[in-house]
């Protein structure tokens, strides 16, 4: 039986640890709070909730002398959002938070669907 010739491979480095560390350098407020919009008198400030989930993993055997990867295995993942929620209304008097969802519109909401249910329930008895 003839010995399969060894393949050799440089030392491994997972690609998904290079992404993340990318990231981390580049990642500052920018990515919560936009660039601010200058108007007459007053400045808006957009601001966002950022979320991101990285993972990864690899796995190798080296040949004897530990210098060589001889076989290599990796996989990794990974989500980035970002979703607006609001804005800083910033006046030389006052600073101020506008959400997106206004929760006048929120309570209003909740209230004519709470309003509903109680019909619903009366009128089945």
């Amino acid at each position: 039986m003839t010995k399969k010739p060894e393949v050799k491979y440089p030392l491994f480095q997972a690609p998904v640890r290079s992404i993340f560390e990318k990231f981390s350098r580049e990642k500052d407020v920018s990515l919560v709070y936009g660039e601010p919009i200058i108007m007459k008198n007053k400045q808006v400030l957009p601001v966002a909730k950022v979320n991101y989930f990285v993972g990864g993993g690899s796995g190798g055997q080296l040949n004897e002398e530990q210098t060589v990867s001889i076989e290599q295995g990796e996989g990794g993942g990974g989500a980035f959002s970002i979703k607006p929620i609001g804005v800083y209304e910033i006046t030389d008097k006052k600073v101020k938070f506008k959400p997106i969802l206004p929760i006048n519109l929120i309570l209003t909401f909740v209230a004519v669907m709470s309003f509903g249910l109680v019909l619903l329930i009366k009128k089945k008895r």
